[in-house]
């Protein structure tokens, strides 16, 4: 049992001491959420960073800008990119080339899981099955999809064909009509996108009736289908 409780405690101070030390500084907090509230970008320069914080109303000096971006870094939550470049948040005309840096795997992570403990809604239990309805069955069945087609695309490297995915589905035309088709419903931005290939003449006169190829249509994970095919591919190796 005292075994047990010091492997509880080494666990905490690693946790606390270690990727989370930096954000004991309520500084160091505001500029991880910076990179939180930006991930859709692929990375933040030094001078993105100053300007989204004084957008803020929030006033740090560079010198105490790059000291927390170092601690961070140290913690692993972000990533200093190797090369240099110009500010992509805001305007930007001059000529100077700034630091890049990252959100990392880790940090991405923890950021999501942070919310866990914001989150006052009671937790969701799994309806028995004398509470079905036809709305919640539709519910689960597109949840269900949803998450196959993420951990699909995620699996083969975040794009495949419609025809491909059918066939590692295993589902008919019209089941995957109805459940690939993008939208926000599990997320505040889009998970996969479908593009159609550039038209040939062939596509073209077929388009004219309204056919369209299976292989001419492509399923391709976006960042926020990709950060959420890594949670539950994480959650499913774990388990």
């Amino acid at each position: 049992m005292k075994e047990e409780r010091n492997k509880s405690f080494d666990t905490l101070d690693f946790l606390f001491e270690g990727r989370l030390k930096p954000l004991h500084s309520k500084n160091a907090r505001y500029i991880f959420n910076v990179f939180l509230d930006n991930k859709r970008y692929q990375y933040l320069t030094t001078h993105d960073i100053e300007k989204v914080l004084e957008e803020r109303g929030l006033v740090i000096n560079k010198k105490e800008i790059n000291a927390w971006l170092v601690s961070l870094q140290n913690a692993k939550l972000i990533i200093k990119m190797n090369e240099r470049g110009k500010p992509i948040v805001s305007l930007y005309e001059d000529r100077y080339t700034f630091d890049l840096w990252c959100l990392s795997e880790t940090g991405l992570n923890v950021g999501q899981n942070l919310s866990i403990f914001m989150d006052n809604k009671p937790p969701k239990n799994i309806p028995k099955l004398a509470d079905l309805t036809p709305e919640i069955i539709h519910e689960i069945e597109d949840l269900y999809f949803t998450s196959k087609i993420l951990l699909i695309l995620y699996n083969y490297g975040g794009v495949l064909t419609y025809s491909e995915l059918r066939k590692h589905l295993a589902v008919d035309r019209e089941k995957l009509a109805i459940y690939s088709w993008p939208d926000a419903s599990h997320s505040e931005k889009p998970l996969f996108e479908i593009t159609i290939k550039p038209p040939t003449l062939r596509t073209k006169i077929f388009k004219i009736f309204g056919w369209v190829f299976e292989q001419d249509l492509t399923f391709k994970l976006t960042d926020e289908g990709q950060n959420m095919a890594n949670i539950i591919s994480s959650r499913e190796n774990s388990s």
